[in-house]
């Protein structure tokens, strides 16, 4: 008993110790690295007239990424399991922004659903050189112990289904030699987040897959397909994630966000070059200090505050 008390005593004082000497030089030096980066920030590229696949585009967050890029005169392929709610995003965007939308019943988790998708949109309005890969499932019956159907569906949405989008659609990027990809990941593809092991799971593996890939294209002499992760807090326009958040007090340190500003952000971030978008931007500053302290602290810390919530 005494040998853990003191282990525990030992923890605290690292982490007191740490974050008082610690913490202001990341701040500092995050300020500086946020400086130079928003000067060297380039000018949002053009994407007027061209092609974009938006998955999951039917409501929430894609939504208003596809309102985003129509915003700018790109047309966009609404993608989603929700044929008829696409239908309606649609139609929305083409009589309010004058571009071509139209609606694609697709199962992103199907790589012949994929490959049919893309022979019909190079048809319809032309062949995708933009592809927003924003698909992605939150599924837990049981928090602690999801049922095998449910952490197969989150891993073959949330991770899977980039595989077969990024195999099809680079292609067309490839025979242009320009485009962009962006993959909507979560920051808890950063840090921790309990009670939903697959789920995080998929959104670390999705930080590496754009990582290799963005290395690969550079490689094979492909500069001109830009690659941009996003890593946006929580969500309003997802209830689940909501509910999740909200039991494990996540909120309180994390506020919510709205989808039209994710957006906003996360257009303009792909369309100028950025490479790792995290959103808000002081969660970046968390996530880099938690990162320099131990991964038994950073544990600790993380059950510490779930347990405190949820005796709260």
């Amino acid at each position: 008993m005494v040998g853990k008390s003191l282990h525990k005593a030992i923890t605290v004082i690292s982490f007191i110790l740490l974050a008082i000497f610690i913490y202001p030089i990341v701040l500092i030096v995050s300020s500086i690295v946020t400086n130079i980066e928003s000067c060297r920030r380039k000018k949002e590229k053009s994407i007027k007239n061209e092609v974009a696949v938006v998955t999951g585009s039917a409501s929430g967050l894609g939504k208003h990424i596809a309102i985003e890029l129509a915003a700018r005169g790109c047309h966009v392929a609404i993608c989603d399991i929700n044929y008829d709610l696409a239908v309606t995003t649609a139609t929305e965007i083409a009589e309010k922004y004058g571009v071509k939308a139209k609606a694609y019943k697709v199962d992103v988790s199907k790589y012949d659903e994929i490959v049919e998708l893309n022979e019909k949109l190079t048809n319809d309005i032309g062949a995708a050189t933009i592809l927003v890969n924003n698909a992605g499932l939150l599924l837990h019956s049981d928090r602690l112990k999801p049922t095998v159907k449910e952490i197969e569906a989150m891993i073959n949405v949330n991770y899977i289904s980039h595989f077969w989008t990024n195999r099809v659609f680079v292609e067309n990027m490839k025979c242009v030699k320009k485009g962009f990809l962006m993959a909507i990941c979560s920051f808890s593809g950063l840090q921790t987040m309990v009670m939903s092991e697959p789920y995080s799971s998929t959104k670390f593996a999705v930080r590496t897959l754009m990582r290799v890939l963005r290395a690969e294209l550079k490689i094979e002499g492909y500069s001109d397909i830009h690659l941009t992760t996003i890593f946006p807090n929580f969500i309003r326009t997802n209830a689940k994630v909501i509910q999740l958040a909200e039991d494990l007090g996540f909120t309180k340190v994390y506020p919510f966000l709205e989808g039209d500003e994710v957006a906003q952000r996360a257009v303009s971030g792909m369309l100028c070059g950025e490479v790792e978008v995290i959103i808000p931007s002081l969660n970046a500053l968390n996530y880099r200090l938690l990162e320099l302290l131990p991964q038994r602290v950073q544990d600790w810390l993380i059950v510490t505050a779930v347990r405190s919530s949820i005796k709260q």
